[in-house]
C-alpha cells in the first residue's frame, strides 16, 4: 500500500504561505491530511491515517478537524489568492465570483446547526446542514473561495453567532472578498439571491452581477408591467435571434432576446431571455450592466456551472467531515 513518509519538497511551496495560521501540532495534521486526501481520495479519517507513515492515531486527526482552532476561511482564501497570482495577467481581465448554496444530509441528531430541511436533490425532508459556497472562475480555472454554515434563528444563539439570512450571508461574502483591484469581477448566482441585499453588496464593490429571475417576477418596460413568464416567451418568439455561445464544456445554439426595464428593488436592469435549441423552457437573466450585449450575458452566466461541479466534488468527499458551529473544516476544499 502506498504510504506518505513526509511532505514532498515540490508541494512545500503550496503550504508555506499557510504556516502562520496554525500552531505546530495542528500544522502537521493539516499538511498530512491534505496530502493524504489528494493522493487517495479516501472518505474516512481512519483510511487517511493509515496512509500517513508513523502517523498518530486516527482519533487525533479527528480531534484536529473537530476542535483545533484555526481560521478555515482565511486558509482557503490564501490558497485562492496564491492561485490567482499564478494565473494573473497585467491587465487583470474578467473574473467571476460564483455563489450558491448546497445541502448535506446528516445521520447525527446532535451536531451543531443540524436541523430539518427539504433536500432538493432527493425531493424529501431530512436532517442536515445548509451551506453557502463561493468559488472564483478565472482564465478557465475554478478556484474554491469560501464556505459558510447557515444557522437557523434558533441555532445561531447556541453557537454564539448572530443570525443572518442566506441572502445576508451572501452579501457578507461579497463585501469581504478581497480580490486584486484590476480584476473585472462579475458576481453570478441563481434566482434565490436576486434581491436588493445582494445587488446592493455588488454595487458597493463596483461589481456587476448576473442572476436568474423567477418566472413570476414583474418587469416594467416603457411604463407597462409584464410577468416574465409570458413576456419572455413572446419576446423570444417575435424578436429573438440565434447565437452560437460557448459554455464550459461545449458550444450550443441559443435563441436570445434583450430588454431594458425596471424591476422592483433592483432598479433599472438589463434582462436577457434565453432558450437553448431543442428546449421548450427559457431563462430570464438579470444584470445591472446595461451596456452588456445579450450574447455576452448568456456566455458569462454559463460559467455559473463551475460551482455545480465544485459542489459535486465537495459532497462526494463530505462524508468524513465534521461541521462545527464556527464554520466548516476546509481541509478538503483547500486540497
Amino acid at each position: 500500500m502506498l504510504t506518505i513518509g513526509r511532505i514532498p519538497r515540490k508541494t512545500q511551496g503550496f503550504f508555506t504561505p499557510l504556516r502562520e495560521h496554525f500552531a505546530v501540532p495542528a500544522w502537521k495534521h493539516f499538511c498530512g491530511l491534505v496530502v493524504a486526501i489528494t493522493v487517495a481520495h479516501c472518505s474516512t479519517v481512519e483510511r487517511l491515517a493509515k496512509l500517513l507513515r508513523g502517523s498518530t492515531h486516527r482519533t487525533n486527526h479527528g480531534e484536529f478537524l473537530w476542535r483545533s482552532v484555526w481560521n478555515e476561511s482565511a486558509v482557503m482564501q490564501q490558497i485562492a489568492l496564491d492561485m490567482l497570482r499564478s494565473l494573473y495577467r497585467k491587465n487583470g481581465g474578467p473574473c467571476y465570483l460564483i455563489l450558491d448554496d448546497t445541502q448535506t444530509l446528516k445521520r447525527a441528531k446532535k451536531m451543531a446547526g443540524v436541523g430539518k430541511l427539504f433536500h432538493h436533490a432527493t425531493g424529501k425532508y431530512g436532517t442536515g446542514h445548509t451551506i453557502l459556497k463561493a468559488c472564483l472562475w478565472y482564465r478557465g480555472v475554478t478556484i474554491p473561495w469560501g464556505s459558510w454554515l447557515w444557522l437557523k434563528r434558533v441555532d445561531a444563539p447556541k453557537q454564539k453567532m448572530p443570525f443572518a439570512k442566506l441572502t445576508q450571508l451572501a452579501a457578507m461574502a461579497i463585501h469581504n472578498a478581497e480580490l486584486p483591484l484590476k480584476l473585472n469581477v462579475t458576481v453570478l448566482f441563481d434566482s434565490y439571491y436576486l434581491c436588493d441585499v445582494v445587488a446592493d453588496a455588488c454595487r458597493s464593490r463596483g461589481w456587476h452581477y448576473i442572476g436568474a429571475a423567477k418566472s413570476n417576477r414583474n418587469l416594467t418596460v416603457c411604463g407597462r408591467k409584464h410577468k416574465l413568464a409570458t413576456y419572455g416567451r413572446n419576446v423570444l418568439r417575435r424578436s429573438g435571434r440565434w447565437y452560437r455561445i460557448e459554455g464550459l464544456r461545449s458550444v450550443n445554439s441559443y435563441r436570445v432576446a434583450q430588454r431594458v426595464g425596471h424591476m422592483r428593488h433592483l432598479g433599472e436592469v438589463n434582462v436577457v431571455f434565453s432558450r437553448r435549441r431543442n428546449k421548450k423552457g427559457f431563462i430570464a437573466l438579470v444584470s445591472d450592466d446595461l451596456a452588456a450585449s445579450p450574447k455576452r450575458i448568456v456566455a458569462d452566466y454559463l460559467k455559473r456551472w463551475a460551482i455545480e461541479m465544485y459542489q459535486s466534488y465537495y459532497l462526494h468527499c463530505n462524508r468524513f467531515y465534521h461541521v462545527s458551529g464556527r464554520g466548516l473544516g476546509c481541509v478538503r476544499s483547500a486540497a
